[in-house]
């Protein structure tokens, strides 16, 4: 496969793509995973702290899902 035939399949397809990183960052919120929700390094990170780095990666990765879902239904129609 070359570049173009996966930049096609991911305009056509963004949803798949937007569906499994928000499953990603949703679960990686959930289960406090230190990559993920880890401020040390960051920044900001004198601005937000551990637990709020949670929900706001908690609130992506549900709005990531509610677009995906959103965009496969509306290819469907």
């Amino acid at each position: 496969m070359n570049g173009e035939t996966i930049m096609a399949f991911l305009q056509t397809h963004w949803y798949i793509v937007s569906l499994a990183v928000g499953v990603v960052v949703l679960i990686g919120a959930i289960l406090n995973w230190n990559w993920l929700c880890d401020p040390t390094g960051a920044p900001h990170s004198h601005r937000y702290g551990r637990g709020s780095r949670r929900v706001i990666f908690f609130l992506l990765g549900v709005l990531l899902i509610v677009v995906s879902i959103w965009g496969f239904v509306l290819k469907l129609q």
